[in-house]
């Protein structure tokens, strides 16, 4: 979020807000001091410091986000799907077409695209095709336990 200015009527204030994993960093920095504004060059001050903070925490945050990143290549959604892999119906010349389409983020951070048609190979098997293509994307061992939990989600999918 960062540095936020609210001038509320008990007094006026910035205040920096950054979420790091579980842990939630809300600070205040007061304009005033006993009911009044601060100097100009007081308030400077302050603006300096509680944008030097935010940066800190900002870059203490995108640390933090590659350590994960690094850990687990690959994140699920609450329902159990596999972010990056979706399945769409599409309308095509009065039929429709069932697809997993893939959109996988690389480790040099660009994107690889991808459909596999569940019509043409049925679902078990292009959902199988689906993550041979994400494990070989991502290099990811078909031992691991994060591959295992890959193949769990294929009943969020039905």
């Amino acid at each position: 979020m960062g540095v936020s200015e609210n001038n509320a009527h008990y007094g006026h204030r910035l205040r920096v807000y950054r979420k790091i994993g579980d842990v939630i960093y809300d600070e205040v920095y007061y304009l005033t001091e006993n009911g009044k504004s601060v100097s100009k060059k007081r308030e400077r001050e302050i603006r300096a410091l509680a944008k030097a903070r935010d940066k800190e925490l900002l870059q203490f945050q995108a640390e933090y986000q590659q350590e994960l990143d690094a850990e687990n290549p690959i994140k699920f959604h609450k329902d159990g799907r596999i972010i990056g892999l979706t399945r769409q119906r599409q309308q095509d010349n009065e039929r429709e077409i069932d697809v997993f389409k893939l959109r996988i983020r690389l480790p040099d951070d660009s994107i690889s695209w991808g459909s596999i048609s569940i019509d043409l190979h049925g679902f078990d098997n292009a959902f199988a095709q689906a993550l041979e293509r994400i494990t070989q994307l991502l290099e990811i061992n078909k031992r691991t336990k994060i591959y295992r939990q890959m193949k769990q989600s294929k009943e969020a999918y039905l």
